[in-house]
């Protein structure tokens, strides 16, 4: 997932004094780290919200910025968490609180509805995805549904975007693959699903949406012990209904994908649906919205239609000697004001549901979002509590790709992950005590079988 506003890095390191650094030199100062932050959201912090915090807290003797490379995130937070030193603030993605919680500091003193009354309006999935063991340990930053988008107008029939109905089982959405999509001389010539998520090149699996059809199946990813519930009979139902929508669009793999294409898959015309981060949608003030419709995930038997959202978020690690400092830079990160000037210069879209009256006021496309993700019939999850994230999803796209293409079974695709997932568990130090008879088989794919 594109980050617009990330921190991280260790050796590249590129540090911006920011203005009034040299100021107050007896007072207290704060290292803030980022990662692939662009140069009008630098001038924002540095011009303006970081002075405006430093003159509004006359202790504050500095703030200072490292930025550097998405790349190097997990090398340079495991860096400073070993050394016990580092910034006083880092920037972390939706599913890292399982991997860092217990670093980071509890802020529940710092952050809450009394010192910080704006809280209760957080989006819940927000607030519980900078949540580890009950306790917060940072502040939401910027949230991202991860909807389905569909071109009524490419749809079969053509109907009215207030006519168009979309498929809400997997059952139904086989369907709709099935009747939109078109093959030529051995070849897609019109895909009626196609995730434009990074790491899809075909557009047909994708982690992501992998572990959010298993939610919308009414499963989880883990046993109440901790271990891997990939051998669920909800990842089941998921892994075939990935297969069925797959075998719609693309009969056989020898019939070719379609190729590649510059700028956003909704504006192709080849591509009826699609899953794709707001960053790679169109603009919203093009004319392809009158025919878009946005939609949630199709849900299993047992399950909810599904909404997909990730929260970008700052923590504040347990070295740092100025927690309380630190959480006061969130809290003032999180104004109205300042998030109101993050969304306009930086594109976030914010947490705070009090904050979408402007955004709700400039297109009736953010009506739609907002109001999708606030509707009690699906359900609404972060992508969060992904345990060993890092192992997991390349282990995913191998792995669950072998029993798309008909390289792997069913049944061997579900033990291969279970058993290669409570590997890494195991390994990552999530499953304590606990250790799965098969989770010390090495880590390699369980023997292929033709389906």
């Amino acid at each position: 997932m594109k980050r617009f506003f990330a921190l991280a890095l260790a050796i590249l390191m590129v540090v911006v004094a920011l203005p009034h650094s040299a100021a107050k030199a007896q007072g207290k100062s704060l290292q803030v780290y980022l990662t692939s932050i662009d140069q009008p959201t630098q001038d924002l912090l540095n011009k303006t919200i970081i002075p405006a915090f430093i003159t509004a807290n006359p202790d504050v003797a500095s703030v200072e910025v490292i930025t550097g490379t998405w790349g190097d995130f997990d090398t340079s937070l495991a860096g400073w968490f070993a050394a016990g030193k580092g910034p006083d603030i880092v920037y972390l993605g939706s599913e890292y609180a399982p991997v860092y919680g217990k670093l980071l500091a509890n802020l529940d003193q710092y952050i809450n509805e009394k010192t910080f009354p704006a809280l209760k309006s957080y989006l819940p999935g927000a607030i519980s995805t900078v949540t580890f063991d009950g306790h917060i340990r940072g502040l939401p930053l910027l949230f991202s549904p991860r909807p389905i988008f569909y071109r009524t107008d490419l749809v079969k029939g053509a109907p009215a975007l207030k006519d168009f109905k979309a498929p809400l089982t997997f059952t139904a959405a086989v369907q709709f693959a099935k009747d939109n999509s078109a093959v030529a001389n051995g070849a897609i010539t019109k895909q009626a699903f196609f995730n434009a998520n990074p790491g899809s090149p075909d557009g047909l699996f994708d982690s992501q949406e992998f572990i959010a059809a298993i939610w919308a199946a009414g499963g989880e990813l883990y046993n109440k012990d901790g271990t891997s519930a990939f051998d669920s009979a909800q990842t089941k139902e998921a892994l075939q209904f990935m297969y069925d929508r797959r075998r719609a669009i693309l009969p056989d793999e020898k019939t070719a994908t379609l190729p590649a294409f510059t700028g956003t898959s909704l504006s192709t015309g080849t591509v009826v649906s699609a899953i794709t981060p707001f960053w790679n949608v169109p603009a919203a003030d093009d004319k392809v919205w009158a025919n878009i419709a946005i939609e949630p995930y199709p849900a299993g038997k047992a399950g909810k239609p599904t909404i997909q959202v990730f929260t970008d978020w700052a923590g504040v690690p347990a070295y740092s000697p100025n927690p309380d400092l630190a959480a006061k830079f969130l809290i003032f990160l999180g104004s109205t004001d300042n998030v109101a000037s993050l969304q306009k210069i930086a594109g976030y879209i914010p947490p705070r549901t009090d904050a979408w009256d402007a955004l709700r006021k400039s297109s009736p496309l953010w009506n739609t979002v907002f109001d999708l993700v606030t509707n009690t019939k699906y359900l609404v999850r972060g992508f969060s509590d992904i345990r060993g994230s890092a192992d997991l999803r390349p282990m995913l796209v191998s792995e669950v790709n072998l029993y798309l293409t008909d390289q792997l079974s069913l049944a061997d695709v579900q033990t291969a992950l279970k058993i290669q997932y409570d590997a890494i568990l195991l390994k990552d130090g999530f499953l304590g005590g606990v250790v799965p008879s098969a989770a010390t088989a090495a880590p390699t794919a369980v023997a292929t079988a033709s389906k």
